[in-house]
């Protein structure tokens, strides 16, 4: 099969944002920015369904075949989506190795003590797929703070549409500050008891991600905006995931919500329009 084709299959399924955010990328770039994030997927498969050594030696399957150092014929479908699209050339292999090396962090079931260190993953991880995704747009690095903000804002949201599902898989991330200022602990989630507690903590979990996504987009030029456009909508989706989470906290205890996808499109033009304007406006265009 095509290797563009097995992406389209594998990734653009209903529930899946980027069957919205892929129609507002510039169609040169669709093809390399599905390939990676297909990539990316796939390294978060390889974790979320294996534990300790299984797991790292998938993440050291992936390390070699990255680096090329496999037989053409053992090549993953979505590694040779990459080289067709002409994304791979375009990517260090180095920070494709500090990315597996970020998943790999998971298989050690980390907790952490304050925000700040899991902020940390959320921006090896989250940030740093949303960087190289900026690489494939751009030569130099004027955008990637922003850019690693963004993409950890986003993985954190994504991290508390998990929690219940973690927390029964005994991956419990949520830092201990915050288990102490809202008295919730891993068992209470994994039993589905709610409480204003918990309610409390996603709530603030998604406030600080919309925070620091927020003050790291708001001097972006307009330009640099529009190139990163299909990050931005990106975003803008996540940041609809995560206020709907916020809306009603207890229903994270009983199923993995989503947003629907009419409601993502609509969301996309109009975030689209808007990066569209705003680089208008600094161009001078009409």
């Amino acid at each position: 099969m095509d290797p563009i084709l097995w992406c389209r299959d594998r990734i653009l399924v209903p529930g899946n944002p980027l069957t919205a955010t892929l129609l507002f990328a510039d169609p040169i770039e669709r093809d390399r920015i599905l390939a990676l994030r297909t990539v990316v997927g796939e390294l978060g498969a390889a974790v979320e369904a294996s534990e300790g050594q299984v797991g790292q030696t998938k993440l050291d399957w992936w390390r070699s075949a990255l680096a090329g150092e496999l037989p053409a014929a053992q090549r993953h479908p979505a590694i040779q989506a990459l080289t067709v699209s002409g994304a791979l050339e375009r990517l260090d292999p180095s920070d494709m190795a500090a990315l597996i090396d970020a998943v790999g962090e998971l298989l050690d079931n980390p907790r952490y003590e304050r925000m700040d260190e899991l902020w940390g993953l959320c921006r090896r991880i989250g940030g740093h797929a949303l960087v190289l995704e900026g690489r494939l747009l751009e030569a130099d690095d004027r955008s990637t703070e922003t850019l690693r903000e963004l993409g950890a804002a986003g993985y954190l949201v994504r991290l508390v549409r998990d929690i219940a599902m973690d927390a029964r898989a005994n991956r419990w991330w949520i830092p201990l500050e915050f288990q102490a200022d809202y008295q919730v602990s891993r068992a209470d989630v994994a039993e589905s008891r709610t409480s204003l507690g918990f309610d409390g903590l996603v709530r603030t979990l998604i406030h600080e991600s919309i925070r620091r996504a927020d003050s790291a987009t708001a001097a972006l030029p307009g330009d640099r905006a529009w190139l990163h456009r299909h990050a931005l909508i990106y975003w803008a989706l996540d940041r609809k995931l995560g206020l709907k989470l916020a809306r009603q906290p207890a229903r994270l205890l009983g199923r993995r919500l989503l947003t629907r996808h009419a409601g993502n499109v609509i969301t996309a033009w109009r975030t689209a329009r808007r990066l569209r304007r705003g680089a208008q406006g600094k161009t001078g265009l009409e």
